[in-house]
Formats: C-alpha cells, structure tokens, sequence
C-alpha cells in the first residue's frame, strides 16, 4: 500500500513543485518526515505504529526525489557523472554506517532509540536546509497532466532505456534485500554473521561510485559502462545458486562483486539520465522515480511462486537473467557526449 500511495504521489509531485516551489515542498516533506520519525520514536509497536510507518516509507521516497530535483537545478552536464558521484558516495556511506549504529542502539536501548537518533540526524538536516537550500526555485515546471507526462517520456526512447535500467536495478535491489538475508539463514549464518557479510557488501557503493562518476565524464560512456556492469552483476548473481560454502569470507566475496555492478550501473544510468533532461524536466524526473515503488511491489509477486514451489535459491539465477536484458537497452541508448538538438 505504502508503495502503491507512494507511485502516485510520485507521478502527480511536480504539481506541488509547479505550485510551491522546489525548496519548499522539500523542506515541508522533511519536516513532516521529521515529525513521523520523533511519533515513531514514542510509540509501541503495534497496528497503529505500522501505517505510521508506512506513512515514513512514502515520504522517503519523496525527500530523495526532492533532492533529485534540486540536485539537478545546481548540476552541469560536463560534471554530472562528478557531482552525481559525490553525492551517491555520501549517500552510500551513510547507508555502510547507519547499520553498525542502529545495531548498537537496538541491542542496548531498543527500536525507539533508534528512531529517537534518527529524529535528530533529520532535525540536523533540516536546519542546513532551512538556511541553504530555501530559495532555490530557478524554474518552476508548466502544469501537465499525466496521459500528456506520458506521451512526452514515450518520445523521448533514450530515458524510456534509462528507466528500464534504472527499473532492473531496484528490482534487483527489492528481491536481493528479501532473499539474500532468508537464503543465509536457512545456509546456518546468524544474524551477526550476516550484519558482517552485508557491511562488506555494501563497500563498493562507498569507493567505486564518485570513480565511476569520472569515468563516465572523461573517459567511458555511461552507455559502455553501463553494458560491462551489467554482465558483472548478472553473473555474480546467478553464482549465489551455485554457492553453498559456510564461509563468511566466500559469501562476503560473492556479495561484493555484485554491488561492484550494481554501483557501476546506478552511477553510469544516473549520470546518463541526468544528461538527457535539465531543470525545466521536473514532471520527467518524476516519472523517472516511478520505478523503486512498482519494482518493490511487482518483484515480490514475481518471485513468489518461485520461492513456493522451487526453493529461495532459484530466485537469483532469475535476477541475473532479468538483469542481463539491460543490455539491450544500453546497447541502443544515444551516446550523451553529443547531445542531439532535441533531447531523445
């Protein structure tokens, strides 16, 4: 339900930015963020605290589309792949740190603890934002409705390739993030061993991102880049079936290899994405975004029979070969070193 609200708001976000402004509705919806995160902190868990939460994971997927768009506002298209870099990097570094945190704080003081420090990260964030990023409204998008949104991004078949890329990877994100801890459990690991395997998994996104930013500017196009990371993620991820070890080493290296793909390919398709639009894309972007809420809603029942009837472990040679088709569509995408006159 969460992800079903969340793609419609998503779809309909530019209206609020066409109505109030890019800084404002950013800073509203991390404030409200805010606010849900300091109930969460005082609440029991119960039924009530469940859709509180839901409500938390809908405004989630907001604030990161917020910051797309003002990310975009202050971007050039020479440093895209940089400045996209930088910022993943940042993002993935707090995504490595935040679990060794969260574990500390909820094996000593419980979940609230956690949700208690995370009301203050964000009460922190939002003071920055207040006095930096307020006024940051140099194009406010035309009012547009959703069959003509759709109609734009149909003719535009370079973002259509982006999209479907950018689609494989939350959908490889959505089912690897189910499966991968289930299939560890049921090989004998802990949840401790299992916090280990992940920490070391989530490496590449911290050091191989803002390189891979670089690259894409100077040296390889997002498109090459983009073909060479998907093979890489594909078949280290078809090779968990073939994996039975015990070793937390052999799992950690298996696991490692296919965020080195998936790092690649979401810095090389933003970098790309990000070059085909500009600030006055704002209905686009959101459309874009569409595609973490319908992955995380359509892999689970796409999954679900196979988890039933074969097993968890037929689920990853699945995901390598449904990643494997953005080939396709890396192999047809423009080049974004010369852009054409109209953006496609």
């Amino acid at each position: 339900i969460a992800n079903l609200v969340a793609l419609l708001l998503v779809i309909n976000w530019h209206h609020f930015i066409r109505i109030f402004g890019k800084s404002t509705v950013y800073l509203t919806t991390l404030a409200v963020k805010g606010g849900i995160i300091l109930l969460l902190s005082i609440l029991s868990v119960n039924h009530f605290s469940a859709w509180v939460l839901a409500m938390y994971m809908i405004l989630t997927v907001l604030m990161w589309m917020d910051l797309d768009i003002l990310l975009e506002t202050c971007s050039v298209d020479k440093k895209t792949g940089a400045i996209r870099g930088i910022y993943m990097t940042i993002v993935s570094a707090g995504y490595l740190a935040s679990p060794f945190f969260v574990g500390i704080l909820v094996s000593r003081y419980g979940f609230q603890a956690a949700f208690t420090v995370s009301f203050i990260v964000i009460f922190i964030a939002f003071l920055i934002s207040a006095l930096k990023l307020r006024n940051i409204d140099h194009y406010r998008p035309k009012k547009i409705k959703i069959s003509k949104l759709i109609s734009k991004v149909w003719k535009r078949k370079n973002i259509l390739r982006a999209y479907y890329i950018s689609f494989l990877m939350e959908f490889f994100y959505a089912l690897m993030v189910i499966y991968t801890p289930l299939y560890l459990l049921d090989l004998g690991f802990s949840w401790a061993d299992i916090g280990k395997i992940f920490t070391v998994m989530l490496v590449p996104f911290v050091i191989t991102t803002y390189p891979g930013g670089i690259l894409v500017d100077k040296y390889i196009e997002e498109r090459d880049l983009i073909k060479i990371a998907i093979v890489i993620t594909a078949l280290s991820t078809i090779t968990i079936f073939f994996v039975s070890s015990k070793s937390l080493f052999v799992w950690a290296l298996v696991l490692f290899f296919t965020r080195i793909g998936a790092s690649l390919i979401d810095i090389a398709k933003e970098s790309y994405f990000y070059k085909r639009i500009d600030c006055q894309d704002v209905d686009i972007i959101d459309f874009f975004r569409t595609v973490r809420p319908i992955a995380y809603a359509v892999g689970p029942l796409i999954t679900t029979p196979i988890v039933l009837f074969l097993g968890i472990k037929f689920v990853f040679p699945m995901i390598g070969i449904v990643v494997l088709t953005g080939i396709f569509a890396a192999k047809n995408m423009a080049s974004s070193r010369v852009p054409p006159q109209t953006k496609r």
